[in-house]
């Protein structure tokens, strides 16, 4: 096969990311059963015996990658790789582990037998230009694709969403520093249902509290109780009926069930939720990674999301972002980005750090998301300056489908 002019399709990056993100979930699996005094540089270096510059190679592919791309640019190469193999034989490491690693390695190996000449120049191909469609033929682009799949879902299902603002802040749970405190505003905009749709539920996970008969009422004077899990109907981001239609509370799918919305036009649902002992904090639990997601239960024009997360805790995080499939159950505190890569969609949402006074930090498309969070940190008692915000943005995002945030903490 003649490299010359080569290119990586959209497929072909597809396949390489995919085996970046195996390899990082195998190194993890792997790393953890290092002695303490082998999560360094030069730790590891004397614990195998084994090259400086290497040990350094595959600790920031654990490290510093973002994505599976990044892993395979960051890694030695493949005879490095096999020398590090053959030190880790002779340590007590579970043969399973190792074996792990033996097949991701030559799988990699074919890869870039596969797509280049050399490890060298598979980096370079990975770090050059956008990947380009396989197909000659005019094709679709993702949002188009998205696009079509939500008009079918939307047909399907008799309902839809036109804005879906999912906004979240995180910090240290002042009560118990083995928790983070966690403040949500998920708010429908533009909700469409017909007489044919299903009961309109909106899905939590925290157990309710002792006594819980229906969701709170919020106003602009409502504040926090920081000692319980507390969810409410927003007043001020609502429908005026949405309260009063409220039914039951589902134990069968944890949600609260609204069963009387009779207007036939698009209305408005928010709600806010306090979660004061759900989320381990990364900085003192043994994963070190917290996750922040949202669930596509309806099919939707547009999602933003907003996650502001305490500078203390962002000054020690990386970040990564993706999208899973709607089926991987995220226990808190036992999985990592990188162990969800069987799960991830080939679907690249983009991450953003969004400025506090730009115009985005206000309204987007005529979405007042500066209000609303506003209200949020009022009614968490916070000042926003001391939080930083990443938002990501997409438009018809996958329907039965979540979009995952994680913070990774060092």
């Amino acid at each position: 096969m003649s490299f010359k002019n080569k290119s990586l399709t959209s497929e072909d990056f597809i396949a390489l990311n995919r085996t970046g993100e195996n390899f990082k979930s195998v190194l993890n699996g792997l790393f953890t059963q290092f002695p303490q005094s082998a999560h360094s540089i030069s730790g590891m270096s004397q614990w195998l015996d084994y090259n400086k510059s290497n040990c350094q190679r595959i600790l920031n592919a654990l490290q510093k990658s973002k994505n599976g791309k990044e892993v395979l640019t960051l890694l030695p190469g493949i005879s490095g790789l096999d020398e590090f193999i053959l030190k880790l034989k002779e340590t007590s490491l579970q043969k399973q582990h190792v074996l792990e690693l033996e097949n991701v390695v030559q799988v990699f190996n074919q890869q870039i037998k596969l797509y280049a000449k050399s490890h060298a120049h598979l980096k370079r191909l990975l770090s050059g230009n956008e990947p380009k469609s396989s197909s000659q033929a005019v094709t679709l682009s993702a949002q188009q694709k998205r696009n079509q799949h939500f008009l079918c879902s939307k047909q399907l299902l008799s309902s839809s969403i036109k804005t879906l603002f999912s906004c979240y802040v995180l910090t240290e749970n002042q009560n118990n520093k083995e928790f983070l405190q966690e403040v949500v505003m998920i708010s429908k905009l533009g909700i469409e249902r017909s007489k044919a749709s299903p009961p309109f539920v909106q899905l939590y996970t925290h157990p309710n509290p002792e006594g819980f008969i229906a969701p709170d009422n919020v106003t602009v004077s409502s504040k926090i109780d920081t000692t319980q899990f507390q969810i409410g109907i927003v007043d001020e981001f609502s429908d005026p009926n949405l309260a009063s239609a409220y039914s039951s509370f589902s134990a069968s799918n944890s949600g609260i069930v609204f069963n009387d919305l009779e207007s036939d036009a698009p209305f408005n649902a928010s709600f806010l939720f306090s979660n004061p002992d759900q989320l381990a904090n990364p900085l003192v639990h043994q994963s070190k990674c917290s996750s922040t997601s949202i669930s596509i239960k309806s099919p939707t024009e547009k999602l933003v999301m907003m996650v502001f997360l305490d500078k203390k805790l962002d000054m020690r995080s990386s970040v990564n972002v993706g999208c899973y499939s709607n089926n991987q159950r995220v226990e808190e505190g036992k999985l990592r980005a990188s162990d969800m890569w069987t799960e991830r969609l080939p679907e690249f949402p983009e991450l953003n750090v969004l400025h506090l006074g730009s115009e985005r930090a206000r309204v987007i498309d005529q979405v007042q998301v500066g209000e609303m969070s506003d209200y949020l940190f009022n009614y968490s008692n916070l000042n926003k300056e001391d939080f930083v915000c990443y938002m990501m943005e997409v438009e018809y995002p996958i329907w039965s489908s979540t979009y995952r945030i994680y913070f990774e903490h060092c």
